[in-house]
């Protein structure tokens, strides 16, 4: 493999990795701060791309961007309170109806946008690639990790360096002491989805000029970020990007040297993670 095939190869894997971070840190932070799994997470990152095919031919795909997340938290909004009677009970019954939500927002996809699998046109900015020592990489590849890049030290930002994040931190730690303190528990729930649902929303948009996506991959996209769940940490923020880019990487790569087997290589490291370090690689021991 020649030195400028492996490089290009890096920034793929880097790139893919970057969109499933997107996705799988929005969960995380909705595991961690409301001991919940959201089976609707897929869904919504397939809801956001399909919205961008409108917004971005109505508007522009920069626009698209912006407030596709946001159209997308705000229905995570309404899940939340969906789901917030069952908060308390059996870790089933709220898996059950985010999944029952997933199904009921494949539906309307179909509704609105119809089975057939679309891609996005890229606006000109981003086409072509561009050289660096002599090498060509897509521009829209480079786009995809400066952005992953962005949202990444923006979420780290929000969780370590302002008050919002530290009644996240705190109610991940403690949520009946922080509602003594006269915290609006519930409030902080709704905002924590939605803004795991947003993010989802966001990778939806930036893959949306990459891959061909159909409603019923809203189900199977949720299958493909558990791996990444795993390795990096369920309850673990920090892990949620090296994991990615792990995954991502040994996708890209896997390409090249297992083209028949590469799908099974995400699902082979998360068998040999869960025998290694069942809590996740890149989350620390607990002390016994």
């Amino acid at each position: 493999m020649s030195l400028s095939y492996f490089l290009q190869t890096l920034v793929t894997g880097m790139a893919s990795g970057m969109v499933s971070y997107m996705m799988v840190s929005g969960m995380s932070l909705i595991i961690s701060g409301m001991n919940m799994v959201n089976f609707g997470q897929g869904a919504f990152f397939v809801l956001g791309t399909y919205l961008t095919y409108t917004l971005a031919a109505q508007l522009n795909f920069f626009v698209a961007l912006l407030i596709v997340p946001v159209i997308v938290g705000c229905f995570g909004w309404f899940v939340e309170r969906a789901v917030r009677p069952l908060f308390g009970k059996n870790m089933l019954y709220i898996m059950l109806l985010t999944f029952g939500v997933a199904y009921m927002v494949c539906d309307l996809i179909v509704m609105f946008w119809g089975y057939s699998i679309r891609l996005l046109v890229l606006p000109r900015i981003l086409k072509g690639s561009i050289a660096f020592f002599g090498i060509r990489f897509p521009i829209y590849y480079i786009f995809m990790i400066v952005v992953g890049s962005v949202i990444a030290f923006a979420f780290w930002f929000m969780i370590n360096k302002t008050k919002l994040g530290m009644l996240m931190r705190a109610i991940i730690n403690d949520r009946e002491m922080v509602a003594c303190l006269g915290v609006n528990v519930n409030r902080l729930f709704s905002i924590m989805f939605m803004i795991g649902m947003g993010i989802a929303g966001l990778g939806g948009v930036v893959n949306a000029p990459i891959t061909g996506m159909s409603p019923k991959e809203g189900l199977s996209v949720f299958g493909n970020i558990m791996p990444i769940l795993l390795i990096g940490g369920m309850r673990n923020m920090n892990g949620c990007l090296p994991a990615a880019l792990m995954v991502g990487l040994a996708n890209a790569f896997g390409v090249i040297v297992f083209p028949q087997y590469y799908n099974l290589i995400p699902a082979a490291l998360m068998v040999v993670c869960m025998f290694i370090r069942p809590q996740g690689i890149f989350t620390k021991k607990e002390a016994s």
